[in-house]
């Protein structure tokens, strides 16, 4: 049962879309990411060389144990896994072997799906702090439904598990922790708006530049429907290639 849930969790993360799938793989092959390659009772290590999105095909490092690399091109169930960070994983039903200028190297094609799976405890992105994001969190009124209120707060961080916000001091007094809060709307830029339900983790001060002190909220994702997984996975994919991007050109 618990590996039908996991298999179930996994599926949430799965990538179908051509065009971000070589994106990925060509960041794996960028960075020279290393890739365990699991197959019947043998594993190995590997990198992505590069990707051929004109013949879909993909090439990968190969080790220098023949005997070894018979076995790999004879199964025909490899998995492929980047298990540091996010993780990304997929799986193969063939493979080949290809000789390229630089020697000989698997050839595979071009996966349909992928998983991506940024673990929530090793990464946390920031948000822009220009033109920041708003989170709106409705505050139901139950004696008074028709004074329902909103609270509006900027994220200052996002990952796949949830978000932080940022809240002035004092504290509304809804801000407790283990508090729920239904049909909240964060609309990502480029991405699109989500409505999702929100709960309070943990609450910290902070102290600004200025010396004032606000209050980091973190709040986790409940159950978010498979769409709003698409939404929130697109986004922190997006940032991500920001980063990347910045990175690149320091």
């Amino acid at each position: 049962m618990e590996d039908a849930a996991h298999a179930n969790d996994e599926e949430q993360f799965i990538v179908q879309n051509q065009k971000q799938i070589i994106q990925i793989l060509n960041e794996l092959a960028k960075h020279h990411e290393l890739l365990k390659i699991s197959f019947s009772h043998d594993t190995c290590l590997t990198n992505v060389i590069s990707v051929d999105a004109h013949n879909h095909v993909v090439y990968l490092d190969i080790g220098i144990d023949d005997a070894f690399n018979d076995r790999l091109l004879a199964s025909h169930h490899v998995v492929f896994a980047k298990e540091d960070g996010v993780r990304i994983k997929w799986t193969s039903a063939q493979l080949t072997l290809a000789t390229l200028k630089d020697g000989k190297a698997i050839k595979i094609a071009l996966p349909q799906k992928l998983m991506r799976l940024q673990r929530r405890e090793f990464f946390r992105l920031a948000t822009p702090i220009v033109n920041p994001v708003p989170c709106i969190i409705p505050i139901p009124n139950a004696e008074n439904p028709d004074e329902d209120g909103t609270l509006e707060l900027t994220l200052v961080d996002v990952s796949l598990g949830g978000v932080g916000v940022i809240a002035a001091n004092p504290l509304d007094e809804v801000l407790v922790i283990g508090a729920n809060f239904d049909k909240c709307r964060i609309n990502f830029p480029e991405v699109g708006e989500t409505n999702l339900t929100l709960q309070v983790r943990n609450i910290t001060p902070v102290t600004m530049k200025d010396g004032a002190t606000k209050y980091r909220v973190g709040l986790q994702f409940i159950s978010p429907s498979r769409g709003n997984e698409g939404l929130i996975n697109k986004y922190t994919f997006n940032l991500e290639r920001q980063v990347m991007a910045l990175a690149s050109k320091m």
